[in-house]
């Protein structure tokens, strides 16, 4: 019980730093512009819902479309790690706020495209979430219990989402949009950072379990 609990709490914390919430926050103050509070509450409750079957699809799903493509766990680690690099600092050093021109006319339109996807679930928020998945699932000391207390984990991170989105306004006097922004890039910095490890992790995971891995390890040895 007490590692099923774990791995639900390590996946709620690695989920939520991966949805970038006032990065999240600030898209989502942005599409909903002008719009009333209960619209936008409305708009969040059912943003809620799109990003939780994606999320489901995603992690019960992950481990036959790595086996589907015939990929190996370490090698798209590696390509999500660099994926996530490249996300983190356009996060970090970019600016995405949509503008008056390109705001839709109707925030309806936002909940699917493009604040459940991509914002929310983009592929650099997909693709750990297809590992974790399908690591757990190839675990033999990962029980079915653990494995469903794992996506537990990921419910609950998205509802803190969900949350701070029903609770937007509320944010965002209390903060202001400026101090957003600027939590959103310093979150952009945590990512980087959970990149870095992911692709480290891949390379020497790959070089311990793989063929040529070893030859080069060998060689290095001598």
């Amino acid at each position: 019980m007490t590692d099923a609990l774990l791995f639900a709490w390590s996946n709620f914390v690695k989920l939520f730093f991966l949805f970038c919430p006032f990065f999240v926050l600030n898209m989502f103050l942005s599409l909903t512009e002008g719009v009333s509070a209960r619209r936008k509450q409305s708009v969040a409750v059912r943003v809620t819902r799109v990003v939780v079957v994606m999320g489901a699809i995603c992690y019960f799903a992950g481990n036959a479309f790595l086996m589907l493509f015939g990929l190996d766990i370490e090698g798209f680690r590696i390509g999500a790690g660099i994926l996530l690099m490249v996300m983190a600092q356009g996060l970090a050093l970019g600016s995405d706020t949509p503008t008056a021109e390109t705001r839709p006319r109707n925030v309806d339109d936002i909940v699917v495209v493009p604040l459940g996807i991509p914002i929310i679930m983009g592929p650099a928020c997909v693709s750990p979430i297809i590992i974790i998945g399908a690591e757990a699932l190839k675990n033999p000391d990962v029980g079915w219990g653990t494995f469903l207390f794992g996506f537990v984990g990921f419910v609950a991170a998205i509802a803190a989402l969900g949350a701070i989105l029903y609770f937007a306004e509320a944010l965002e006097r209390m903060f202001g949009k400026n101090v957003i922004r600027i939590f959103s890039k310093v979150s952009g910095v945590i990512l980087m950072a959970m990149a870095a490890q992911m692709i480290a992790r891949g390379f020497f995971s790959y070089l311990d379990s793989s063929a040529v891995g070893q030859k080069i390890l060998e060689s290095l040895a001598q």
